[in-house]
Parts: C-alpha cells; structure tokens; sequence
C-alpha cells in the first residue's frame, strides 16, 4: 500500500492518541532500551490487509527489523506466524496495540469482502463498496476492500454524479414536471460531461424515466427481488447502463439475486459492520 502523506497523518494521529511516548509501564521497569523480537499471530483464519500499515507504526517510533511470512492479500490460517520484529522494547511494546488495531480491521473488511466476492463470484458480479466508513479511514476501508476482491464505489461526493432519493426531493421543489428525473440527468450531463452517472431509483414510475434518462448505473435501494425481475422485464435487451443492487441485503435476498442478471450489489456492511480479525503480538 502506497503511505502518503495523508495516511502517515493518521497513523500519527493514532499514536498520539495511545501516547506512545508517555509509556510509563515500559520505561519504569527500566527495559525500553532492550532489544527484543515479537511475532504477530493470527487468531482465526482470514485474508490479510494492513501490513504495510503496521509496519509503518513502529517504523515511526524507531529503527526496526521487519521479517514478514505473507503479504497483503495473502490468506492465513489460525496460528499462522504473520510476520517476525525486531527493535527496542519501546517501539515494539509502544506500537503494539496500534498495529494491531489498524491490522485487526483492515483485514476484517478484507475478509468480510472475500466472503461476499465468492457467494456471487459464478455468476459474475462485482461487490462494491459504500461511503458508510469511519470518519478519516475511509482510504483505508476502500484499500481493504479492494484487497478482498471487491471494487470501490465513489471515494467521495466529486468522483461521480449520484442521484439520490433527497436530491429528488430537494430538485423537485423547483421543477414541478413529471419528467424530473430525466432532467435531473440532463442538467448533470450538461454540466459534468464524461463524469460517471448513477441514479437511485425507489418505484417503477422512477425507473421508467431512469431507462428514458440513460444513466451510467441505475441503483435499485431497498428493492425486493421479485420487484427487480419485473422492473428488469421491462427494460429487456434496450438496456445501455448497469444494474446495481443496495441496501439491507441479507444471505437469503443475496440468492434471489444473483439469478437476475444484474451487474453489480453494494454494501455498506462489509465496511461497516466487518468483524475484526484477532491477531496477538508475542515477544519471543
């Protein structure tokens, strides 16, 4: 993973937090200088993401020796060795909860995602993520993601033109027609040519102007799949933009569809609600 500068910022903010140079424990047992070796362990199986990450933590806190097993996108197993650290007591001591934090979740999303990218893999369609992610770690969520398999919908509200349901009801208060969502994407069309286009659509009397309008991507939110198979009836072969599935969908609805031809599902989940990896730190 590239660490830029923006990255290094929260990796530093995380270690001020953890007041990493205020480490009384270590320095009052007289051993912050002494020089030690750790290994990192993964607690359950998983794909791995964040490594890069957590070697930048201690690399900030002093000189190291880093001996890795795996890299990014590897996958482990159980008690597998992750990666081996050498360096003073008050580096490795001082970064480890950090690490492991920044270690813990990332993988978690990248796990989470492998999980979704192989239910839906045979029948081709891509996972994307959502901008539900923690405030400041959203490049790193979206690295994890990719990590995982999955692909990264838009990174924050200038990559791509998206119309939602409040846009629709904001607009509409100052265009009356009936046609509003076909204007809706003629306006941003005329404006932000070339930039990718997608519309949410909440009922069919939406996704008739959406097919008129031609879109991008049309996103079906909150859809129940027996509604989609219709909607996508439609529609047929005159279809020129891809179909994107959201919202609460679980493993049952996930079934349902897949075995409707769309294109791509979002998931806030896998960034969201991703269970984190545990992984421990040993010195050996």
């Amino acid at each position: 993973m590239k660490l830029t500068p923006e990255i290094k910022a929260i990796i530093s903010h995380a270690l001020k937090e953890d007041r990493v140079f205020r480490d009384y424990t270590t320095r009052g047992l007289s051993i912050e200088n002494l020089n030690i070796t750790a290994v990192i362990y993964a607690g359950v199986d998983g794909r791995l993401a964040g490594l890069d990450i957590a070697r930048e933590v201690f690399k900030s806190l002093g000189k190291i020796k880093w001996s890795p097993v795996i890299e990014d996108g590897c996958d482990f197993r159980a008690g597998d060795e992750i990666v081996k650290i050498n360096a003073k007591a008050e580096v490795i001591l001082g970064g480890e909860r950090t690490a492991l934090n920044f270690l813990s979740h990332l993988s978690g999303v990248a796990t989470f995602t492998k999980r979704f990218v192989e239910l839906v893999s045979k029948n081709k369609i891509k996972i994307y993520d959502t901008r539900k992610t923690l405030p400041g770690l959203r490049k790193l969520d979206k690295y994890a993601v990719k990590i995982g398999g999955g692909y990264n919908h838009r990174i924050d509200l200038s990559q791509a033109l998206m119309i939602k349901d409040n846009h629709v009801n904001s607009f509409r208060k100052i265009y009356p027609g009936s046609d509003y969502i076909v204007e809706m994407v003629r306006r941003l069309r005329k404006r932000y040519p070339g930039k990718e286009l997608i519309i949410e659509v909440h009922g069919f009397q939406e996704w008739e102007q959406a097919i008129k309008a031609c879109p991008d991507v049309v996103m079906f939110d909150n859809w129940k799949p027996e509604d989609i198979e219709i909607a996508l009836k439609m529609v047929g072969k005159r279809r020129k933009f891809e179909i994107e599935i959201s919202g609460n969908i679980n493993l049952e609805q996930l079934e349902k569809i897949m075995e409707l031809g769309i294109d791509r599902i979002s998931l806030g989940k896998i960034t969201h609600s991703a269970p984190a990896i545990d992984f421990s730190l040993e010195v050996i």
